[in-house]
């Protein structure tokens, strides 16, 4: 990563001053990831190898503030055969997460909130991501180990995706070290987070309803043709009988349609390069798999959301070996908490 680009991010930001982040090497960073899922790409924020860091439990919850380069986490089918009983809700207040699962795949930009069910299989991008974060267990909401949630994205400009945020930064001003004799009181923030995924489960009308099932069918749609340069809005509009005021509304979170439509193109893209790797003749394969119209215009996107061309992204190591980190519980707090309900949910199971 350019120096330029970290200094100006640092500065902008003033991470270490507004928040005491430290820094974390990509060893105890993966590590500390690993009940989650694995790191399959690694760019720190810093130049020294490492991403900013502050994690801290309060009650029944666990939360941290991070800033990190780029980077692919991956959650994979396999574990999640491994019991995982939290859900994470996570603030971004700079740079962005692409999401990918099953259920719905967005980009997550500054100014908004997500809610991800880490039980489940899913892929996430981090470009200059700078956030906090609160791990819930899914007890505390009356979901079971096999209760699936899907993800949910809500911008700080509505009512429920503000008071999200609140609760979210207010939790980790709590726990911060210099407050951290403060108790944070969860219960506001957990009947909050159940109405939401209530209002999720359970439509208003049928109209709501309508609404859903329609938009996760163009979604569908939209993943089985990526590959297709001649998937426009106009086309999907037709496809589906829909205006293009109707269709835009559908996708606004995401930018609108075509918005989307480069979003999900890039990100699986870049993936298929993480797994696959870089060889001779690779890029222009994967470029145009993925419905870019030449191998230079592949490259500009990029450098443009990576700030680095898609050979120079995957340079470094794929994988990192990670650190030991069971007998440094109180340094990684996160970690022991992931851990231990990692091991409550394997009890349940049996």
């Amino acid at each position: 990563m350019q120096n330029n680009v970290v200094t100006t991010l640092l500065d902008e930001l003033q991470v270490d001053t507004d928040w005491g982040l430290k820094s974390v090497s990509a060893a105890d960073w993966v590590a500390l990831w690993s009940s989650i899922g694995e790191i399959c790409a690694f760019h720190p924020l810093r130049e020294d190898g490492t991403c900013l860091w502050q994690g801290a439990t309060g009650g029944p919850l666990a939360g941290a503030r991070f800033a990190t380069g780029n980077q692919l986490l991956k959650r994979t089918q396999r574990q999640a055969l491994r019991p995982n009983g939290a859900l994470m809700v996570q603030y971004i207040s700079s740079g962005s997460v692409a999401i990918e699962n099953d259920a719905r795949s967005f980009v997550q930009r500054e100014g908004s909130v997500i809610i991800l069910d880490l039980a489940e299989p899913f892929k996430a991008s981090y470009q200059h991501a700078v956030g906090e974060l609160i791990f819930v267990p899914r007890e505390l909401l009356g979901f079971s180990q096999s209760d699936r949630i899907e993800p949910v994205i809500l911008p700080v400009q509505s009512m429920q995706g503000k008071m999200l945020a609140a609760e979210v930064r207010l939790f980790c001003d709590l726990t911060a070290p210099q407050t951290r004799d403060i108790p944070y009181e969860p219960n506001t923030f957990l009947h909050l987070l159940n109405s939401v995924l209530s209002s999720r489960r359970h439509p208003a009308s049928d109209r709501v309803e309508w609404w859903r099932s329609r938009n996760a069918l163009i979604r569908s749609h939209i993943e089985e043709n990526l590959g297709d340069l001649n998937m426009l809005p106009a086309k999907i509009c037709e496809r589906f009988n829909l205006s293009r005021a109707t269709l835009y509304r559908m996708f606004e979170i995401d930018g609108g349609v075509r918005r989307y439509i480069q979003d999900r193109r890039l990100y699986a893209a870049v993936w298929d390069l993480a797994e696959g790797g870089i060889h001779r003749g690779r890029l222009t394969a994967v470029s145009e798999k993925w419905g870019f119209s030449s191998n230079a215009n592949f490259n500009r996107a990029v450098k443009i959301v990576f700030g680095m061309p898609p050979g120079a992204l995957f340079r470094s190591p794929a994988l990192i070996v990670p650190s030991r980190l069971e007998h440094r519980q109180t340094e990684y707090p996160v970690y022991a908490w992931l851990e231990r309900l990692q091991r409550q949910g394997a009890m349940i199971l049996r």
